[in-house]
């Protein structure tokens, strides 16, 4: 059993392993940081690194939903730095709940924030849980906010879908992390994937990781999908 597996058990009993089991993994901590270093999104870590970041994200979605209260201090004892972007953008903010605009071309504005976003280094460890206001063109509500949530295992309030899903309580543990990156001012998503996506929907569910306008359903496969885009900025 992996030492991220064996923390992502525990937890269910009690919250309080988490600071003494970080005290006695450091070599684990510092493997999350390597992956953050610069130029990481272009050399592929390994299957077993890939394994184990994908258990650590288990451990955040956990915390997210039952021990919110104790997730910001564990992604900054990972060496996480707390994404602040007051703009919305689909790489650092997972939408939680969508307010419908009276205008369909009203671009996406964020109002309030559900749990904070982190990255280590370049690498993008967990979005932001973000109420966004919204145009139907841009993001409809019971699309964006309760589709399908695919490379995520856990959320309280919508269906999630990855790739252990389906398989026996060993085996799921041998899913690979989804790594999305920003470097140079430019925005990599799925870095792992060999495919591009055949249209402008499938960038979207690569991008967002749901649905956005239209319920596309609860079965597809983006998980080969990567894109790169321009990272247009604002503060």
């Amino acid at each position: 059993m992996s030492d991220w597996r064996f923390l992502y058990e525990t937890l269910h009993d009690s919250v309080d392993v988490l600071w003494p089991w970080l005290a006695a993994h450091p070599e684990l901590v510092e493997e999350v940081q390597e992956l953050g270093r610069p130029d990481s999104h272009r050399t592929a870590p390994g299957q077993d690194a890939l394994w184990r970041l994908y258990a650590v994200g288990r451990v955040l979605d956990l915390l997210i939903a039952e021990h919110p209260e104790v997730y910001p201090a564990f992604c900054a004892a990972l060496g996480a730095d707390r994404i602040d972007r007051e703009a919305f953008h689909p790489f650092f903010h997972e939408v939680a709940e969508v307010r419908q605009a009276a205008d369909p071309g009203e671009p996406p504005v964020i109002v309030e924030e559900r749990w904070p976003g982190f990255m280590v280094g370049s690498l993008l460890l967990a979005r932001a849980g973000v109420v966004v206001t919204a145009g139907e063109r841009h993001l409809v509500a019971g699309v964006a906010d309760r589709s399908a949530l695919y490379w995520t295992h856990r959320r309280r309030d919508r269906p999630a879908r990855d790739l252990s899903h389906g398989w026996g309580h060993n085996s799921q543990w041998r899913t690979g992390a989804r790594r999305d990156y920003l470097v140079d001012d430019r925005f990599h998503y799925n870095v792992d994937g060999t495919e591009r996506p055949a249209g402008r929907a499938e960038i979207e569910v690569v991008r967002h990781r749901c649905s956005t306008v239209t319920d596309l359903g609860d079965d597809l496969f983006p998980y080969d999908d990567h894109h790169v885009e321009p990272g247009i900025l604002e503060p």
